[in-house]
């Protein structure tokens, strides 16, 4: 009896050693207060995937849970607070595609995104419409094929508002100008907020921006949709063609967000926290609650998330360091 105790002991023992971040996180993990960190202000898309994830967390991990926004500079302020904070499961992100934009902005970052955050899950990601005034009887009833025509026989003539140098919708507009073969002029703004004032007024004719801030304005007739980047049409707005039935593939895009976690979080804690996002943003109320507003929840594997991630910083690095882009 003693020899067989003494083997049970021995096999204890190397399992412990095989597998000591998953002991050691499952009996220390969580020990206080989740901080879900969002890099936004409140009100926006990612602050409700944010407070969604917080108010769930809490309920299965039996500690509390909130959320801060650390708002500035497209994300990148959240974004650096979560990569140089304790590696100990305590403090997520919620994370745009600022992730994978950052190292090819930003030359002198003080963190690196690659290194420093581990990729948990995408969340959500929704594709961008391209709208047109109605402010303007040139633009009222436009289609793209008319709109790329004007601005090939007038390069420059014709301005594309984004929701900020560097964004995401900015990708897409300088993605339309060389698939399109149309020099379009881009006009920046600091955000949606201001932007769709101005183009719903007809002082810039046309504009990239994320779906679910430009539906309650297309429902509302103060906008028109031209296009949308999507694979597949939105359903919200089934006579809206993609940029794919156009002709132009290229431009299928994506704004994304996602969980992530500090480097060195154990592993144990990061698959833990992938298992609740995909049943989290997996639940029909959830994700119906989500489809309203136009955002498509998209949550899998942190393997899929980091080969989605590496796609896009190749995609945008390229286009960032051909045309000089830098965020203004």
């Amino acid at each position: 009896m003693a020899r067989i105790a003494q083997f049970v002991i021995v096999c204890l023992a190397a399992l412990a050693a095989a597998f000591p971040s998953f002991s050691r996180a499952e009996a220390t993990w969580p020990r206080d207060t989740v901080r879900v960190i969002v890099p936004f202000a409140p009100g926006g898309l990612t602050d409700v995937i944010g407070r969604t994830l917080a108010q769930e967390l809490a309920k299965s991990l039996k500690v509390p849970a909130i959320v801060e926004n650390r708002s500035g500079a497209y994300g990148l302020v959240g974004t650096e607070y979560v990569a140089q904070a304790r590696p100990d499961g305590h403090t997520l992100l919620v994370g745009g595609g600022i992730v994978a934009l950052a190292d090819a902005l930003y030359p002198k970052l003080r963190f690196d995104p690659r290194k420093d955050l581990v990729p948990v899950a995408m969340i959500e990601r929704n594709g961008l419409l391209l709208l047109a005034t109605r402010g303007s009887e040139r633009f009222a009833g436009a289609q793209l094929p008319q709109v790329l025509g004007w601005a090939r026989a007038q390069p420059g003539s014709i301005a594309v508002a984004s929701f900020g140098s560097g964004s995401i919708s900015h990708m897409a507009l300088e993605t339309l100008k060389t698939a399109g073969k149309a020099d379009l002029l881009h006009v920046p703004y600091r955000g949606t907020a201001p932007a769709l004032p101005d183009l719903i007024g007809g002082h810039v004719p046309l504009m990239f921006d994320n779906t679910v801030t430009a539906l309650p304005q297309v429902r509302a007739g103060k906008v028109r949709a031209i296009a949308y980047t999507g694979k597949e049409r939105l359903a919200q707005l089934p006579d809206v063609p993609t940029f794919t039935e156009l002709g132009l593939p290229e431009l299928q895009i994506y704004n994304f967000f996602g969980l992530y976690v500090p480097t060195g979080t154990p592993a144990a804690v990061a698959e833990r926290l992938n298992a609740e996002v995909n049943r989290i943003f997996r639940q029909p109320e959830v994700v119906a609650k989500f489809a309203e507003m136009g955002a498509e929840l998209h949550p899998g594997s942190a393997a899929a998330f980091s080969a989605f991630l590496e796609g896009e910083r190749s995609r945008w690095g390229q286009l960032i360091r051909s045309r000089n882009i830098r965020p203004e």
